[in-house]
């Protein structure tokens, strides 16, 4: 599961970093913001997130971000995109997604 490849590559802060950097300017730009805000690096705040995602998010948001990425052309880029998009939306959820009740942000990639 393509899930499963995001939370394993993405939950190390060089990957991470990388990850968000390719998905542009604009979305480095929030995702700086937010890490800026807890005095942690890009990396460190994406791969922080995304570990959360993969421990703490019920069944039906996996399969809420894999049906979301499912026929794009970056999928790996795109789920990540999501789970930090969520984060972003929502940065006083002091549990990640363990307290979050929303329904997921859409992704920029193309389908």
């Amino acid at each position: 599961m393509l899930l499963d490849e995001i939370v394993h590559t993405c939950s190390h802060e060089k990957v991470a970093h990388a990850a968000v950097a390719s998905l542009g300017l604009g979305f480095l730009s929030r995702v700086k913001q937010a890490a800026d805000q807890r005095g942690v690096s890009v990396g460190v705040f994406a791969a922080r997130v995304v570990r959360e995602f993969g421990e703490d998010a019920r069944a039906h948001e996996w399969r809420a971000v894999d049906r979301a990425i499912d026929k794009t052309d970056q999928p790996i880029l795109c789920g990540l995109q999501i789970i930090l998009e969520r984060q972003l939306d929502e940065p006083a959820i002091p549990g990640g997604w363990r307290d979050a009740r929303r329904t997921l942000p859409q992704c920029g990639c193309s389908a």
